[in-house]
Formats: structure tokens, sequence, C-alpha cells
């Protein structure tokens, strides 16, 4: 049950224009006019795709909001696709190397800079699956677009990451502030007075949420009071199907595709704007694969492989503080890295750094070493010829 009057204008536009008719093609005479000659909307297509924190993260949608506010779109979609276990029932599938990061702080700031820096532009978020953390950000959305098969799950890992404090009082303090944090995208997504209620339901498992209507006004509750239940467990919490975020208008409507989308939304004809996809797409592919070499060349440190047959133990060394160097700089040039290298092989730029000073004391120590070694070694020598 769609929740904006869009969709009745759209309705209208059914019976006139076929839903594969929306997107123009790229022929040159017509992919920025129409048949009138008039000048096509924009649609801007930004894909959140992989894992949260690496994949989707605040080096790449800043650049992503430069490219859009050069190019000043009519309307701006957001794409999301990341989940932390896959959609088989039986046998989930997980990989906790895949797996979304906890950067709340950093998420908010995305938000804040779409909200603040893109302000003027139309924007939707279009989740084809969300499931981890990433599923904050299309809650920060007023608009939610769902594919049908979607998910958006996962809010509890928030209040799972508070659960390891040994301590009742400072568990319980951790567990409040964090879920609020969680609260707070709720509140920018425009759900007022029902932000605590869904955000509750959603991180913490044991709150509960039901559903009143009235009209087309949803009255969210935290209990079962409601005449649609939503979550009546206290040991989990309210996750959404497709389905359920529909029944519940909790999201504007499920669609099937981008033409699709943009039909509905109103969009007759309109040009389709891939910039955003190219500048995922390359940042995607340019830090994962710094991130082999990142992860080759550390490897090779710990256990001394590219040494070559050299025993001089100051090539050694100079050998191995040029591997740590390369890593730093990689680590340094995408957080994407530097998040990965911590979360496998337990380091930070700050501990590789220490490391380096460290290789860096004992070369010196080496050398100072070896010249003194040849200045006795000459003195001797002298004393020697002299007698």
């Amino acid at each position: 049950m769609p929740s904006t009057p869009l969709f009745a204008s759209s309705i209208a536009l059914a019976s006139l224009v076929p839903i594969g008719a929306a997107h123009v093609g790229n022929d040159a005479n017509d992919a920025n006019e129409n048949s009138s000659g008039d000048s096509l909307p924009v649609v801007y297509t930004v894909p959140l795709v992989g894992q949260m924190g690496t994949d989707i993260n605040a080096e790449l949608l800043e650049d992503i909001i430069e490219d859009v506010q050069e190019v000043q779109p009519d309307l701006l979609v957001f794409r999301l696709k990341a989940a932390d276990i896959g959609t088989n029932r039986y046998i989930p599938t997980y990989d906790w190397k895949e797996a979304g990061k906890f950067e709340i702080a950093e998420y908010r700031a995305m938000v804040q800079d779409i909200n603040t820096k893109l302000g003027h532009i139309d924007k939707v978020i279009w989740v084809e699956d969300s499931v981890g953390l990433s599923s904050l950000l299309p809650v920060s959305f007023e608009r939610i677009y769902m594919s049908e098969d979607a998910r958006l799950y996962g809010l509890q890992n928030l209040h799972r990451m508070t659960q390891n404090w040994s301590d009742e009082d400072i568990r319980e303090k951790m567990e409040a502030a964090t879920v609020g944090k969680g609260r707070g995208f709720f509140e920018s997504g425009g759900r007022g007075k029902y932000a605590r209620v869904l955000g509750d339901a959603m991180i913490d498992p044991e709150a509960l949420l039901s559903a009143n209507f009235v009209g087309r006004e949803v009255i969210w509750l935290p209990n079962l009071d409601g005449i649609w239940t939503v979550d009546d467990s206290t040991e989990q919490v309210a996750n959404f199907t497709a389905t359920t975020a529909m029944d519940t208008m909790f999201i504007e409507d499920t669609v099937g595709s981008l033409e699709d989308l943009v039909f509905v939304l109103g969009y007759r004809e309109y040009d389709h704007n891939t910039q955003g996809d190219e500048i995922a797409e390359k940042y995607t592919e340019r830090w994962r694969a710094t991130y082999e070499r990142c992860k080759n060349t550390y490897e090779d440190f710990q256990t001394d492989r590219g040494l070559g047959t050299t025993t001089d133990p100051v090539r050694i060394l100079l050998a191995k503080r040029k591997m740590l160097e390369e890593v730093v700089k990689a680590m340094k040039k995408y957080s994407a890295v530097e998040r990965r290298m911590n979360d496998e092989y337990g380091v930070t730029i700050n501990s590789l750094e220490f490391q380096i000073d460290s290789i860096k004391d004992q070369i010196r120590q080496m050398k100072d070493s070896q010249r003194g070694g040849r200045s006795r070694g000459g003195s001797r020598g002298g004393t020697r010829l002299g007698g």
C-alpha cells in the first residue's frame, strides 16, 4: 500500500506508457531530449554495493557527492545492496571478512552529508537487499523503495556489540548509548515521534512492535496492541521483508527495476546518468586490488619471503622496512585497506609505523657498530705497522 501521491499519478501514466519505455536510449539524437525537444530529467544513480565500511564508506561518498554537485540531476536514486548473510534460510552463508564494519560515526556523517550537501535534490533509496549495519542507511531516508525479494534486517548487531561488557552497569550504559545513536538514523529519515519506537524495535531484541492504521497514517506501537503485529518476540528484533514493509506502509512501494522505480515516481522519460556507478566500480576495484598487494607484502614481511639470498643483516632490515612502508602507504590511501588489515592481521598504521621506527633504530645501531669496528681495526693495524 504505497504512501505517496506520486503513486496515483504513476497509475494514470501506466495506460499511456509501458514500463520498458521509461528509459530513453543512448542514441545521440534523443539521449538528452524527448520527442517534443524538451530537456529530459536527469536521474543519477548512486550504487551502495558490497561491504559496509569498505566498499560503502565516506571516501566513496565524498567523490560521488562532488560529482553530483557538478551534474545537478533532477533525481538521485541510492541503490543499496549489502547483505552480511546470504539468502539461503537453511544454510545461511556468512563471511566475517565481508561483514559490515562498526563505524557508526562515519555512517552518521555520511547521512549528514547527503542531507546537507544534496538536500536540494529529490532523492530516494532503493533497497535491493540489506542485512547488517547497512540497514542504517535506508531508515535515514524519508522515501524507501524495496525490490520484491529484498530484506531490511540486521540492526540487532548494534545491540550485540554492547553485550561483551562483563560489568552490568557499564553494559547497560553502552547499550543505551548505542541504541540511541541508532535511533538517530530513524530521526534523520523523518520518522518523527515514531523514531524511538521503530529504532528500539529494530535494534533491541526485547522491544516489541505493532501498528495501527488511521487512513493512510501508520501508528507505530511499542507493544502488541496494534492490529498488525510486526515483532512479538523479546528475543529477536523487528525485521522487514519487502512484503511486511509494504503491508505496514514502512516503505513507499516495491519495484522490480530502475525503470520501474522511476516510472512509479512519475518520470515518463529520463536521462540516466551513470557516472556514480562508474566512480563506485573503480573505487571498489582499486581498493580491493591495493588490499591484495598490501596483504601479500605484509605476509612476505612476516615470513621473510622476497628477501633474496642476501645474508647481510642491514640489507635484510632495509628490505623489511621497505615492505612495511608500502603497507602503511596503502593503508593511508584507503581506509578500507586499513580496516581489513586491522581485522585480519591485527595491525594499525600506528603499530606499523612504530615497527618501522624500531627497524630504523636497528639499522643505525648496526651501521654504527660496523663503522666502529672498521675504525678500531684500522687503529690496530697502524700500531702493528709502527712496531
